[in-house]
């Protein structure tokens, strides 16, 4: 071949390679243009993006803060539904034989009329009725709170009648042991407190106790207590307190009158718990109780929750003063250490036969000598209005002083 051909050939083969090169390399050039457009693009939109972050930030903030309101309303609402649920028409019970009895009627009366309520109805009890009739008449006439305005006997009249219904019971406490108030945490010393918790306070539902007694001749009483019931040396006591004593030294009283009543003798009972077996005890006294805190903030039956469904009996059986030292350290020091002189039980019935009579209390009112108890607990039976601790403090406190509300002016 000759020569020349030779190199023609090298010659075109080195165009076409030199060709090939130029146009990969310009392939190259337009597709490197190309994706460096787009990754300037995504950069201008990221840049974008992080311009409006601050913005988009604040509103993400926003919505947490609309979101976090939606919560809280949705949280609050039943203690606002609560709080504005207030009573239609308050009536009271009054104990008008209580000092200061008209100036509770007067407090209350104002108290309703500033919250915008009918007028209250006032229904003064008697030495031959207590408070049961005029408790009817309070719910006949129309009322969805009923003020009992007495000691523990006006009260247990009172819920006796209220117990099973829609109507709340509210307390004012006159009288010297206001034990269902000191369970419930009421201010004792505060009654307009205690009236403006009638009027705003959060109702709640506690049990009540159904009792049967049987007295010696045969005669069976039925009533209803709230707080304790028993038989023994706590009725001889209750009895026995010198009535000018308690109105000069108040719970004081029944102090001195256990000292009297210190000594004496065990006596022989059966008890059965829920239809059990009878079981026999001797004792001093036999309590049952809804809940346990008595005068003095005395907490005597520490496991007893006026809420609980459950009756806590008790029954005591000291010998000498060493075991009555020995219940009164428990009781003060509120061990929940049991001791053999100071039984206690819980169920939802207790029957207890006496084989000797012994004079029966309710809630601290002695009554008669008895020789069978029969108690049964009525769970969330009686609706109560508490200190509304959890809705808004204006509305549980006690009404603001007349020169303490700002004029209204035309």
């Amino acid at each position: 071949m000759p020569v020349e051909l030779v190199l023609v050939i090298i010659a075109l083969v080195l165009v076409v390679a030199a060709l090939a090169f130029a146009t990969g390399l310009w392939t190259g050039q337009r597709r490197l243009r190309h994706r460096m457009d787009r990754l300037d693009g995504q950069v201008t939109s990221l840049h974008g993006n992080v311009r409006t972050l601050p913005g988009r930030m604040d509103d993400l903030n926003g919505r947490v803060q609309v979101l976090d309101g939606q919560v809280s309303e949705i949280a609050d609402a039943p203690l606002v539904a609560r709080a504005m649920d207030h009573p239609t028409q308050i009536a009271m019970v009054l104990n008008p034989s209580k000092n200061g009895a008209e100036r509770i009627r007067a407090k209350a009366t104002a108290a309703v009329a500033e919250a915008g309520l009918p007028e209250l109805k006032v229904y003064e009890t008697t030495v031959e009725d207590p408070g049961q009739q005029m408790a009817r008449d309070a719910i006949r006439d129309g009322a969805d709170v009923v003020i009992a305005a007495g000691g523990d006997g006006t009260v247990r009249f009172v819920a006796e009648e209220l117990a099973g219904t829609d109507v709340a019971l509210a307390l004012v406490p006159m009288g010297t042991g206001n034990l269902l108030a000191r369970n419930l945490k009421l201010p004792l010393d505060d009654h307009q407190a205690c009236i403006n918790t009638a009027i705003h306070g959060s109702t709640r539902e506690i049990d009540s106790v159904n009792i049967k007694l049987e007295g010696t001749d045969g005669e069976v009483k039925k009533n209803t207590f709230l707080v304790i019931a028993g038989a023994g040396i706590d009725a001889e006591v209750m009895g026995d307190t010198r009535d000018d004593l308690k109105a000069r030294a108040g719970w004081l009283a029944y102090g001195e009158a256990g000292m009297r009543h210190l000594a004496g003798k065990r006596k022989e009972i059966s008890v059965s718990l829920d239809g059990g077996a009878p079981q026999r005890r001797k004792v001093r006294s036999v309590m049952v109780a809804n809940c346990g805190e008595l005068t003095a903030g005395m907490d005597f039956v520490p496991d007893a929750r006026f809420d609980d469904g459950l009756l806590d009996v008790v029954m005591l059986s000291p010998r000498h003063v060493g075991d009555w030292l020995r219940i009164a350290a428990k009781t003060l020091s509120k061990s929940t250490a049991e001791i053999p002189v100071m039984e206690t039980h819980q169920a939802t019935r207790c029957r207890v036969v006496l084989h000797e009579p012994m004079v029966a209390q309710l809630d601290g009112d002695a009554i008669m000598e008895v020789k069978v108890i029969d108690a049964r607990v009525k769970p969330d039976s009686l609706r109560v209005q508490m200190p509304a601790s959890d809705v808004p403090d204006s509305l549980a406190a006690p009404a603001m002083k007349p020169e303490a509300v700002p004029e209204v002016t035309a």
